[in-house]
């Protein structure tokens, strides 16, 4: 008995162009939910340095001690005034787990994707009561903090938050970056006469 050939036919147009459209929905859907992950994580990252403002103005006033941050380009730190050195100091909160916050106060490393830049610096006065500045967006700044932990030179945060309860202002603009350029941006500020403010910027900053 003779068997018919099986008839094969390929695809047709209509079935591949399905296939690239549905191929190109899942990928637009994957880029878009990276984009969002990326969104949350940033947004994250802007409430807890906001915080971290907040928590070290209300640590000053309780400690009765000078406390300031040291913004860096993807990094910010904590440092402390020492009223028998004259100068500010870095802390080490970790040697002291169990207080309060202290994991919230730790020296805080950015993702890549994000960066920091200190649009209105603090000026903090000096012992011949001269102002001094600080800005990290410049490479001799940074090289002069570099110095400062290895020749034992003064650290000048850009926030400072005294123990009387005042607050030396400063603005910074908190950036997501995408491709080498800003996605979206946050400008975070805090004075004694404003408190903490706090502005989202849209996309295309």
């Amino acid at each position: 008995m003779r068997v018919p050939a099986r008839h094969q036919r390929g695809f047709t147009l209509i079935e591949l162009l399905v296939v690239i459209v549905i191929i190109a929905s899942l990928a637009g859907m994957a880029t878009l939910s990276l984009r969002n992950t990326d969104v949350r994580k940033w947004t994250g990252e802007v409430q807890r340095l906001a915080n971290l403002l907040q928590l070290v103005a209300d640590r000053a006033l309780i400690d009765k001690v000078h406390y300031g941050v040291v913004f860096e380009e993807a990094s910010y730190r904590v440092v402390r005034y020492d009223s028998a050195a004259l100068k500010w100091l870095e802390v080490d909160f970790s040697a002291n787990p169990g207080s309060a916050n202290a994991s919230r106060l730790l020296s805080h490393t950015l993702p890549p994707n994000m960066r920091l830049e200190v649009l209105t610096q603090t000026e903090l006065p000096d012992a011949d009561g001269q102002t001094t500045s600080f800005s990290p967006s410049s490479s001799s700044t940074r090289k002069q903090d570099d110095e400062a932990g290895e020749e034992g030179e003064e650290i000048t945060p850009q926030f400072a938050a005294l123990s009387s309860g005042e607050v030396l202002p400063v603005e910074l603009a908190f950036l997501l970056m995408r491709d080498g350029d800003v996605g979206r941006g946050a400008i975070i500020s805090y004075s004694s006469l404003y408190g903490m403010g706090l502005e989202w910027q849209a996309d295309d900053y």
